[in-house]
């Protein structure tokens, strides 16, 4: 059993990066130093093998397979019941949590030679870890109702659809929270300043990518719990940037102004045995002011309604998202896409915005991974159970999804000389074994039938469908 020792995080609708930060098992017992602090360490291994066809759609295309490891160590001070602190280090390259056995690689697991360092946990098997990041790094105090937590901290917003720096492969961002409750704890506020994005390119240009200024981020957010088959939340994300170098016609252009808002509205709930969930985010403001050209604003939006029936032995659910994109003729100049801030791991299909990009998506990443619904439309039908393992005797999870989707808006395709849509159809697998307390197995299986949309990137306008399957043993203590 594991216990957690820091504040109350706020609601599911913010993630505090307080869920998991100090977990021990209860029959360990925390170092007590001078003045009655409470130090307890956490951490976990993790070894993962896996085999990607997928991050590219090229005809006949070889997939790439290899070994990677993670290591995460964490140590959290209780100095008294209204202070503590928390640090939380991490293997990997700054943007990337795993390190490939064997030698340097680069973020997608490219190998990059052996001469480079910081990625590999042997740097080319004769040596030790030469990288390990400060995951988190925060204070937090709370003197009552309400607190305030300064640092390094992994946050989210909803339902990951707008912003999320909290998973896996994330390295969390620079804030200032202040967060309270109020009814008993049914109603929850929170304010967040956030050094939203450092160096990030407003520009769809990845040649710019470490050359505009940063982004700062300025949340409000409030949940309520109305009963105990509801909960409704609303926030608030006000975007701001400076222009690049003002005296530079050229690349003031590239580089624009940022002056934009997301507001998301979510609600989730039961009703019997069906469990739902429903999230809609609305952008507006400016996107581009360059004051050079006809500013440009921002009009993106999408939404996400999933759920699910409690079968007694089993769930089975149906998902739909949408997520806005920009017509490929459009005329007026503004940004229509739906705009995120997402990490690098699985949201609702392991490799379309994953593993693969997404065709034309992504208005801020240079290969157009981790776009999530940003010109994209999703139909899912999932199940998941939880069981017994014949074989070990031990606990099975087991999830399954069968997603259809397409761009929300189309493309123009190259090779056909036609316009295209189709992202294709996905089917995915995820089984978990608890081996024991602590220590589990995973297996990841996907299989992409590509679409049309794929058409636009492949070398010769026919690409192979996509696979995925990765399998990881992890330890935490």
């Amino acid at each position: 059993m594991k216990k957690t020792l820091a504040a109350a995080a706020i609601s599911s609708a913010l993630v505090l990066g307080l869920a998991g930060v100090s977990l021990a098992d209860d029959t360990t017992t925390p170092a007590v130093a001078a003045g009655g602090t409470k130090i307890t360490i956490d951490g976990s291994v993790r070894e993962r093998g896996r085999y990607d066809k997928s991050t590219n759609a090229t005809k006949d295309a070889s997939g790439a397979s290899y070994y990677d490891s993670r290591v995460l160590l964490g140590v959290n001070a209780q100095v008294s019941p209204e202070a503590s602190g928390y640090i939380q280090l991490e293997t990997g390259s700054g943007n990337n949590d795993s390190v490939t056995w064997g030698q340097p690689t680069d973020n997608n697991g490219s190998l990059i030679g052996a001469t480079s360092s910081g990625n590999s946990l042997m740097d080319g098997g004769n040596k030790g870890a030469t990288n390990m990041d400060v995951r988190q790094a925060w204070i937090n105090y709370k003197p009552g109702d309400f607190g305030v937590k300064v640092g390094h901290q992994l946050l989210a917003l909803g339902n990951k659809m707008f912003f999320d720096h909290a998973s896996d492969a994330s390295a969390g961002d620079d804030a200032i929270t202040a967060y309270g409750s109020l009814n008993g704890g049914a109603t929850n506020l929170a304010a967040i300043a956030i050094k939203f994005d450092e160096g990030k390119y407003v520009a769809k240009n990845p040649a710019l990518s470490n050359s505009s200024d940063d982004i700062n981020g300025y949340v409000g957010l409030v949940t309520q719990k109305v009963n105990d088959n509801l909960n409704l939340g609303a926030n608030w994300t006000y975007l701001h940037s400076t222009q690049g170098n003002k005296t530079d016609a050229t690349y003031n252009a590239a580089v624009p102004g940022l002056s934009m808002s997301n507001v998301g509205l979510t609600a989730d709930g039961k009703v019997g045995a069906i469990s739902y969930l429903a999230d809609g985010e609305f952008q507006f403001g400016t996107f581009k002011d360059d004051g050079i050209t006809p500013a440009s604003d921002a009009k993106g939006w999408a939404a996400k309604v999933g759920g699910n029936y409690d079968l007694g032995g089993g769930k089975v659910g149906l998902l739909f998202g949408y997520g806005s994109g920009t017509k490929h003729d459009e005329k007026d100049g503004n940004q229509h896409e739906f705009i995120d801030f997402l990490s690098p791991t699985a949201y609702d299909t392991i490799i379309a915005g994953y593993r693969a990009a997404i065709p034309g998506a992504g208005w801020g990443n240079s290969d157009g991974k981790n776009s999530g619904l940003s010109n994209l439309t999703l139909y899912q039908l999932n199940g998941s159970t939880k069981t017994v393992c014949p074989l070990t005797g031990k606990d099975l999870t087991l999830f399954a999804s069968l997603s259809y989707m397409q761009l929300s808006e189309d493309i123009v395709d190259p090779y056909n000389n036609q316009t295209a849509n189709k992202v294709g159809t996905e089917a995915d697998l995820v089984a978990t074994w608890a081996l024991t307390p602590g220590l589990s197995y995973k297996v990841e299986a996907a299989y992409l039938w590509a679409g049309d949309a794929f058409d636009t990137i492949a070398n010769n306008g026919s690409p192979d469908n996509l696979m995925f399957l990765r399998h990881s043993l992890e330890l935490k203590f």
